[in-house]
């Protein structure tokens, strides 16, 4: 059975899963508040690329993700 393509259509799916495990990781390893996390998450420049389904983003696992979004919040560049 053949698997299902990913598309920009259907690419959401796999985000709500991803945002809660780096929520979690960032709010845990910088001790801050996860509603905090969340909102500066769902506001990066890392949550906009993660949307888009040509990026392939949204197939990294939480820890790429959470560096990525880490690196952001230092001013580093992504390299995503």
């Amino acid at each position: 059975m053949a698997l299902p393509k990913i598309t920009q259509e259907n690419v959401h799916l796999f985000i709500p899963l991803k945002v809660a495990k780096v929520t979690e990781m960032t709010a845990k390893n910088k001790n801050m508040n996860w509603e905090e996390v969340l909102i500066k998450f769902y506001n990066s420049k890392v949550y906009d690329l993660l949307e888009q389904e040509d990026t392939k983003l949204w197939y990294e696992g939480p820890s790429y993700i959470y560096k990525s979004f880490e690196r952001e919040q230092n001013g580093e560049p992504l390299d995503i």
